[in-house]
């Protein structure tokens, strides 16, 4: 496990990083006027609560064109601002969670998944999760952050095909297969994903089951 931002040191000077960085006037300044730009912080700590800070920041629910933007100049700013004060990018999740929300002190010590995103050697863009045996699979907030990761970098449905035996009709059970291997999607995400109602997709799948 990684030191706490407590117990990692700048070489002599003493203090920890989380103490360097917070005592200087000038980075608190620019902290201060990143949060009023941004309307921050939230009244909650973003690392407990995943699903609603992704919506925040325009990556998760039904975000809007204006939260997207919103997002992407937040992380982008405070990135730059991390970087200016030399804060090593395996802390930026702990430094951001301090800048955009109200922050609970047990979750810096939670060991966290690490995810990774990488390209194969044919060009295909895959992702995977590691955890330890300190990652703690029943805290709930990390079963979140898990799942949130899931349903972020998994594959695009299929949309339905022409049916063989009746060109009238279309042939769902691709999307069904699609389903059954990621049932984090409600019918809703994935019929608005493939541009169809829930009513369309429910009653597609229901007929499949019955035929089978």
């Amino acid at each position: 496990m990684q030191p706490t931002l407590n117990e990692q040191t700048d070489s002599g000077t003493g203090l920890s990083l989380w103490s360097r960085v917070n005592q200087d006037s000038k980075y608190l300044a620019a902290k201060r006027a990143l949060q009023t730009r941004f309307r921050l912080p939230l009244p909650y700590d973003i690392r407990l609560n995943y699903g609603k800070w992704q919506r925040w920041l325009g990556k998760a629910g039904k975000p809007t064109r204006q939260k997207q933007k919103r997002g992407e100049a937040f992380l982008e700013e405070v990135q730059a601002l991390l970087k200016r004060y030399e804060v090593p990018e395996a802390w930026y999740p702990d430094f951001i969670a301090e800048i955009a929300g109200k922050t609970a002190v047990h979750a810096v010590d939670l060991e966290l998944p690490q995810f990774n995103v990488y390209q194969t050697a044919n060009g295909d863009w895959k992702w995977d999760c590691t955890i330890t045996p300190e990652t703690d699979l029943t805290n709930p907030f990390i079963l979140e952050l898990i799942q949130t990761q899931q349903k972020e970098y998994a594959v695009a449905p299929p949309q339905p095909t022409q049916s063989e035996a009746d060109p009238r009709k279309l042939d769902w059970q691709p999307v069904l297969e699609w389903h059954k291997r990621h049932p984090l999607f409600s019918i809703a995400e994935l019929a608005e994903k493939i541009g169809f109602t829930p009513d369309v997709v429910r009653r597609s799948f229901q007929k499949l089951t019955r035929d089978q």
